[in-house]
């Protein structure tokens, strides 16, 4: 029937790309976990969730863009974190209301926050200045992922640097709605999207030259 037909072309697509399986077996117990955990004591156990789910996406569909180097691999690790991390700002809400909590609790209980203020949608200056460290940091991420798309053939570069940057631009809108993620939902408008999208394109038409530096970062 069709799922024979779809694993049979999952896996000649595997072969082809040479993609590891084990990505997909991650990503199924990423999603699994996320079935059953709903809170993270700490950044560290948020990371592991964000690679599940979201990194080996990417570094699945690394492999069907493909690549120079496993020296991409960091890179796409990194910037999965960085667009899950991005979600979990956003979404804090809706995650809220299906009874998640994804941002880590420790970090919360240093900003004097507590889940009670997550309920009633407090945006008071501890919750303004939490936003800022995490915003902060997945912005760091983004940047520290920039130069794998230079490891990424020609043909996928720009759309993983469009998604990369259509995603980072939500924590702009973040800040512009003061950190309230509560009443209203940080969505970037289309017109704001296509704006952002030929300076996008313009930044990967430099990356040929940057590939080899690329490479030898760690």
């Amino acid at each position: 029937g069709g799922g024979a037909l779809a694993v049979l072309a999952w896996r000649d697509m595997c072969r082809q790309t040479a993609m590891p399986l084990g990505y997909a077996s991650q990503l199924i117990d990423g999603v699994a976990r996320d079935l059953e955990q709903t809170r993270y004591a700490t950044f560290d156990e948020l990371v592991v969730y964000c690679y599940g789910v979201a990194s080996t996406v990417g570094l699945m569909s690394m492999h069907i863009l493909g690549y120079e180097s496993d020296a991409a691999i960091p890179y796409a690790i990194k910037l999965g974190v960085a667009l899950q991390l991005t979600n979990i700002l956003r979404d804090v809400a809706e995650d809220w209301q299906r009874g998640r909590l994804y941002l880590p609790l420790d970090e919360l209980a240093e900003f004097e926050l507590s889940e009670d203020d997550i309920a009633h949608g407090r945006v008071d200056e501890r919750w303004r200045a939490f936003m800022r460290f995490q915003i902060e940091r997945t912005r760091r991420l983004y940047a520290e992922a920039e130069p794998g798309i230079a490891l990424l053939h020609r043909a996928g570069r720009f759309s993983t640097a469009a998604a990369a940057g259509l995603y980072a631009a939500i924590l702009d809108k973040i800040e512009q709605q003061d950190y309230d993620v509560f009443s209203q939902r940080a969505v970037v408008s289309d017109w704001g999207k296509l704006s952002l999208l030929p300076g996008l394109w313009w930044r990967t038409r430099d990356f040929p030259g940057r590939a080899r530096a690329a490479s030898t970062v760690k």
